[in-house]
């Protein structure tokens, strides 16, 4: 009796075995079919769209499950291969971890995020005083705080905390707010760049190195830093790329230490995907508490807007992405924090944030979609634009140009001046009126809106640039020639009247 109870015991036990085994080869099979979907999409992509180099990173809260380098760091010298521990500029995703250091303030009680701006930042205030006194850490968090968007610090090159001040200060001081604090989105560079101030004005050291001291560090992220303004020493980092006129060139941009906070870190694959661990895991590293669980849930909780503490937040997802001129950057997190990816490009376009989503679906186990490159212009649309106007002035131009000549050679017109009549004295004015308003908004009130100090610091989109640099000089020659043939072209009837 006793050894048949045995016997059963040991089938049953051999069934659940033979059970578990197939359960994890299934999911090991799983698994190996979608990283098998996940190399294809990337490097369809990466041929479809001339990406020079991607690094990707595939999380669970138990570590990484897969990560990979595809490509080169230069086109230059297509000998360096990508790898998973690859630094490339991040953008904007440097984002979310300013925001981990104010929650982690926080929790030390060196400030509330419900503090207005002007607790910390006595020197802080708008045109309107009394509305920016109404701006909290918070309205800087999610980007509610009605500063516009066009605000940056790009050209405060000073590494001097003072100057920086003295700098961003002045910029605020002629600033109105496109809303009251906390009634409408506004993505804003400065929001953030505020953030590092008051990082380091609570803290009293340095926003690097508090950075570098509480969650670089503590999470082992070895080779993450804001080395954009100086990044010689590193090894293995990725140049940046971009395209010119529909080809992809390379790019190279050193920030400024004062808008390290939104916009400065340089980090990998596999360093982000530890930070991403941390999140899935409430807060927990290997070594300890990075910060509360319940902090992690505060910055993905999202306001009527969907967004949460620089983070957009969906019902299926949290993201946040970057773009330099010749980077990207897009790390999702599923929304039951089940998993966490992240995408880093050496390219400037807008197909590596699809390609990111798409690895997402892939990874839920849906189908990506169609990234044709028709749906992503090699040049931009503007550009194009800019380009047909200005081809259509010079053939104006080169009309005018060949009849006016064939018009002297005929002995039709003559060169002479005379004093213009009344009609072409009002025809002159409003030419010099059409001719400096353009150039008025191509090289003041454009820039002012971007948000650049000229059009020559515009290098996001370089074919718009270029263009409107090409067209202004055309713009310029077919004025010029349009006042010298009403000035000093006259017809020869004119002549002999006068």
């Amino acid at each position: 009796m006793i050894k048949k109870i045995i016997v059963l015991i040991t089938s049953i036990l051999c069934i659940l075995l033979i059970m578990s085994t197939d359960k994890v080869l299934a999911t090991i099979s799983d698994r190996d079919e979608k990283i098998k979907l996940i190399e294809v999409e990337i490097e369809s992509n990466m041929k479809t769209h001339d990406i020079p180099g991607i690094a990707f990173a595939l999380v669970d809260s138990n570590g990484i499950i897969y990560s990979k380098g595809f490509g080169i760091l230069d086109i230059r010298e297509d000998t360096q291969q990508i790898d998973e521990n690859t630094n490339f500029n991040l953008g904007s995703l440097s984002k979310v971890f300013t925001t981990l250091a104010i929650m982690q303030l926080q929790e030390k009680g060196f400030l509330s995020i419900e503090d207005p701006v002007v607790d910390h930042l006595p020197w802080f205030k708008t045109r309107d005083a009394f509305m920016s006194n109404q701006i909290t850490i918070k309205h800087l968090l999610n980007h509610s705080s009605g500063l516009p968007s066009r605000l940056n610090v790009h050209d405060v090159k000073s590494v001097d905390r003072r100057e920086i001040i003295e700098q961003i200060s002045d910029k605020l001081g002629n600033v109105m707010l496109v809303a009251k604090p906390g009634e409408t989105f506004e993505y804003t560079n400065m929001n953030t760049d505020l953030l590092q101030i008051i990082i380091e004005e609570v803290s009293g050291v340095p926003f690097i190195k508090y950075m570098d001291d509480n969650i670089f560090k503590p999470l082992g992220m070895n080779r993450t830093g804001y080395f954009t303004f100086d990044n010689h020493h590193l090894s293995n980092t990725a140049m940046g790329h971009r395209y010119q006129w529909g080809k992809i060139k390379p790019y190279e941009e050193k920030l400024v230490y004062a808008t390290s906070s939104s916009a400065g870190l340089s980090s990998n694959a596999t360093d982000l995907a530890k930070f991403m661990m941390c999140l899935l895991n409430g807060g927990i590293t290997p070594t300890g508490n990075l910060i509360r669980s319940n902090s992690i849930t505060e910055i993905f909780k999202a306001n009527k807007y969907g967004v949460g503490y620089n983070w957009y937040v969906y019902p299926h997802n949290m993201y946040m992405e970057g773009g330099l001129p010749g980077f990207t950057s897009t790390m999702v997190l599923s929304s039951d924090k089940s998993f966490g990816l992240v995408l880093l490009s050496n390219s400037k376009q807008g197909i590596t944030y699809h390609s990111g989503f798409n690895l997402f679906r892939i990874v839920e186990g849906g189908t990506p979609k169609s990234l044709l490159g028709k749906d992503f212009p090699k040049v931009n649309s503007a550009a194009k634009i800019i380009l047909g106007i200005t081809i259509f002035i010079c053939i104006i131009l080169i009309s005018v140009l060949g009849l006016t000549c064939y018009n002297l050679a005929k002995g039709r017109h003559r060169v002479a001046f005379a004093k213009p009549s009344f009609s072409r004295f009002c025809v002159i004015i409003f030419l010099l009126v059409l001719y400096f308003g353009v150039m008025y908004y191509i090289y003041v009130l454009l820039p002012f809106y971007v948000g650049v100090p000229s059009l020559f610091n515009f290098k996001k989109e370089p074919d718009v640039t270029s263009g409107l640099i090409i067209f202004s000089i055309v713009h310029t020659l077919f004025f010029l020639v349009l006042f010298l043939k009403i000035l000093i072209i006259q017809k020869v009837k004119q002549i002999q009247s006068v």
